[in-house]
């Protein structure tokens, strides 16, 4: 189901302003790339408080727009990729071009 403005707007501008805040902290990222709680803090310069952007990136981990790793790390899900790309007005992020490096088995 592709996003709608409607969607968009009917959004708290906290979610809004996280998701923007990929791109503006890493342009180069790629898919499913994520920051740490306290990167977004940065990228944010302090517009909320870094308690404040944990709970709304919980409550975006329920609503399944992303998935926070190691209880600091906030991953964008396809949905979270799909919203940053409407929000922002940028295509989605590219995805990594070849497969992760396995080291040799022992």
């Amino acid at each position: 189901m592709p996003v709608t403005k409607r969607y968009l707007n009917s959004l708290d501008k906290i979610y809004r302003d996280i998701l923007a805040a990929f791109p503006q902290f890493d342009a180069t990222r790629r898919v499913g790339y994520g920051l740490a709680y306290q990167s977004l803090y940065s990228a944010l310069d302090g517009k909320y408080s870094l308690g404040e952007i944990k709970l709304a990136c919980e409550q975006m981990a329920q609503g399944g727009a992303v998935e926070i790793r190691n209880k600091i790390f906030v991953h964008p899900t396809a949905l979270g990729e799909e919203l940053i790309a409407a929000i922002t007005g940028q295509q989605p992020a590219p995805r990594f071009p070849f497969r992760s490096f396995s080291p040799p088995h022992r």
